[in-house]
């Protein structure tokens, strides 16, 4: 997971500084929950500008009993696809919410991290489509001039598998856009690529330090490998947060950390 911290510009060196970062969004990310069957998911976001954020799931099982689930980075995607037909997969204790399905009338597939289910509620999935907005947090990318197949593949097609996730891709395609955005909090320079891959066009999110190549412009074409995140977009409505909760303290979330990382 450290590659993916790094594609939104935070250093990650150790556990500390993991500990230390999810502390820290605890303590200051906006709060959102979710009931579950068997207890409540707690989120915390914590934005950084540039629609840089980073998230953190915490899971109460029963009162009291605050268990740490996951801390992740993120960016908020510009453009929304439609996705159909979809299914979720979540595992509340471990904070993971995992999307499979299709970008409507294609054949092009999507598996992705969902970053704001705390945010939205569980209303929005009873809908047939779910419009997201999609982005690839690179660990790796490169940049050609010379035109080559567009190319969206799992890393679990890939031989050489050397990734754990099921929502890494490797991907081949042609900039169609792209912004140089730095980091508020981290002054790290990134690159947000717009890029057409085949039937699929993809917002994809690299660290300058990890990116290779000449040429970096519009009509070039890029290689990458990504881990594939999404935010629920609620067309027509406005986002609602319900707010820190002042009448507990993150100290208290924290003390009772269960998962060691």
């Amino acid at each position: 997971m450290d590659f993916a911290f790094q594609a939104i510009g935070i250093e990650v060196p150790n556990e500390s500084a993991f500990n230390e970062l999810a502390v820290d969004v605890g303590r200051r990310g906006e709060a959102t929950l979710l009931q579950r069957t068997d207890g409540i998911l707690h989120g915390r976001c914590l934005k950084l500008g540039k629609g840089l954020e980073v998230w953190t799931l915490l899971y109460e099982p029963r009162p009291g009993e605050v268990v740490y689930a996951d801390c992740r980075p993120a960016f908020r995607a510009r453009r929304t696809h439609s996705i159909s037909p979809w299914i979720l997969s979540e595992v509340a204790e471990e904070g993971a919410a995992i999307v499979h399905g299709f970008i409507e009338d294609t054949e092009t597939e999507v598996l992705f991290e969902l970053q704001n289910l705390t945010e939205v509620g569980t209303g929005v999935l009873d809908a047939s489509i779910l419009n997201v907005g999609l982005c690839g947090l690179a660990y790796r990318a490169e940049v050609f001039e010379e035109p080559c197949e567009p190319s969206w593949i799992n890393c679990d097609e890939l031989v050489l598998n050397v990734v754990e996730q099921e929502n890494e891709w490797s991907l081949f395609g042609r900039i169609r856009a792209l912004e140089s955005i730095r980091n508020p909090h981290s002054g790290s320079d990134l690159f947000w690529f717009y890029v057409e891959v085949g039937d699929l066009f993809l917002e994809v999110l690299v660290n300058q330090t990890a990116l290779t190549g000449t040429r970096i412009s519009v009509g070039s074409y890029i290689r990458a490998d990504v881990w594939l995140q999404g935010h629920i977009v609620l067309q027509g409505k406005p986002r609602g947060f319900e707010g820190i909760d002042r009448a507990v303290r993150s100290a208290d979330h924290w003390s009772a950390l269960k998962r060691p990382n």
